[in-house]
């Protein structure tokens, strides 16, 4: 079973960076730094954290990263998990709303009529949605540089040996036959 993760308020950058590869991920919100570990526990995810003071503390095991950089953390993340419980990374990239953790799902561009431009109606033929905040994606100009940052992120996890080929890592496609694409209607998307 693929792990979830519940992680520290301070890696919020790392957190929207695991949902963009397909991971169930939630970010600990203002206050709940100090249950992380009964959190996670009642969850059933993985805790992770930065704070070396927070690995002392009594309850189930928890990652702490030591590793600073996005592309350190997730070949650190990976490889603890890895040591731990023998599961290899499983990308399943544009699977998941970037701000709300959701699994995303295939809808018809009939549906998304009027709630995307027409350019983009005229241009792209799939379309994914969150069915929580109904945040609308598509491979737009932002899609491309975010399967970039997937590939390199592959090729880091390939050069530590977390994957055996960076050219084919462990990425599942989704049931319409692509990876989902990433780009909001409201242009955001994730950086390196």
């Amino acid at each position: 079973m693929k792990s979830s993760f519940l992680f520290d308020g301070m890696l919020g950058r790392l957190c929207r960076k695991m949902r963009l590869l397909g991971y169930d991920a939630r970010l600990a919100g203002a206050g709940e730094s100090p249950r992380l570990l009964l959190d996670a526990e009642r969850e059933g995810r993985v805790a992770v954290t930065a704070s070396i003071r927070r690995s002392d503390r009594p309850g189930p095991a928890q990652i702490v990263l030591r590793r600073t950089g996005l592309a350190a953390q997730v070949a650190e993340l990976f490889g603890a998990l890895r040591s731990r419980t023998g599961e290899p990374p499983l990308l399943e990239p544009f699977t998941r709303c970037l701000e709300c953790n959701v699994p995303l799902e295939a809808v018809p561009a009939k549906e998304v009529s009027g709630a995307v431009p027409e350019r983009i109606l005229d241009r792209c033929d799939r379309y994914v949605q969150c069915p929580s905040c109904r945040r609308i994606y598509w491979e737009g100009s932002h899609w491309e540089a975010m399967r970039g940052q997937v590939s390199r992120l592959s090729a880091r996890l390939a050069a530590e040996r977390l994957i055996a080929d960076p050219a084919h890592p462990r990425i599942r496609r989704s049931a319409d036959g692509g990876e989902h694409p990433a780009e909001g209607a409201d242009g955001r998307h994730e950086r390196d």
